[in-house]
């Protein structure tokens, strides 16, 4: 039997706020260092803010770099091995969570990365409230994770039924996102038709193609700006986008603020 950790519990320096029935946790490991096999007794999502991180279940092995979210269902046998110094971000999900995410239509069984899409941004807003903790902070909370569990309950889909192409369609966009990509060109690479496409992908990924190909941009944006002292117009056209006037737009669309303002606000 492995050990269970409780609901907030985590190796490392933590800072820790339960407010709205979730536990939010910022952890910080100043060295490398490695947690043999364990689980924990709540859901959670983890956001590596600094840092690389890697952790490995019976299925799975996960490499994190900065803006990797990961969700955890209750219960997961994993191991965790820290690659350095790194912090990061975590949400528990208390008893009431578990129960608003079973009547949207049931928590994910597994462990599944959340590649790009509108949920990172939903984590990066609740670790400002985090850090925040103003008056208006628990209502904000509230609503966030109401979002994000409508999110979760939306991937409880059997991944038998996905066409084998999807993961194609997921690796075109991981590895080419900064080129000048577009739907036809994604839909090539798998060898679908693009109306098909557009169709199944939205219905197995919950965001459409479009979607998910400004977040990998944007989200490469956010670890740039973290790492890096680069002009945004060179960050803008390593990460594909047209100009720094583009990158601005669809960063702020995404993420609810400009590039600028995220990189006074992670370093």
């Amino acid at each position: 039997m492995y050990p269970k950790f409780a609901a907030g519990y985590f190796t490392g320096e933590t800072s820790q706020w339960e407010t709205a029935d979730v536990v939010l946790s910022e952890v910080t490991h100043a060295s490398g260092k490695a947690v043999p096999m364990h689980q924990h007794e709540a859901p959670y999502l983890s956001l590596l803010l600094d840092g690389a991180y890697r952790e490995r279940g019976a299925d799975f092995d996960i490499r994190y770099e900065p803006y990797t979210l990961v969700f955890h269902a209750a219960g997961t046998v994993h191991e965790d091995e820290m690659l350095g110094p790194c912090r990061f971000f975590a949400v528990n999900f208390l008893p009431r969570w578990e129960r608003i995410i079973d009547e949207l239509g049931g928590s994910p069984s597994h462990v599944f990365e959340l590649h790009g899409g509108d949920p990172i941004w939903l984590a990066l807003r609740l670790y400002r409230e985090f850090l925040a903790r103003g008056d208006s902070s628990e209502a904000s909370v509230e609503a966030l994770v109401y979002e994000l569990c409508a999110y979760l309950a939306a991937h409880k889909i059997d991944d038998s039924h996905e066409p084998p192409w999807l993961a194609e369609i997921d690796r075109t966009i991981r590895e080419r996102f900064h080129e000048p990509l577009d739907i036809a060109a994604i839909a090539a690479a798998a060898g679908v038709h693009p109306s098909h496409v557009c169709r199944v992908y939205r219905r197995f990924r919950g965001q459409t193609i479009t979607d998910t190909l400004f977040g990998a941009r944007v989200q490469h944006v956010a670890r740039r700006l973290t790492e890096s002292d680069e002009p945004l117009s060179v960050i803008a056209a390593e990460a594909g986008f047209a100009d720094q006037s583009h990158m601005t737009r669809i960063f702020k669309r995404v993420t609810g603020y400009p590039p600028g303002k995220h990189r006074r606000y992670v370093q």
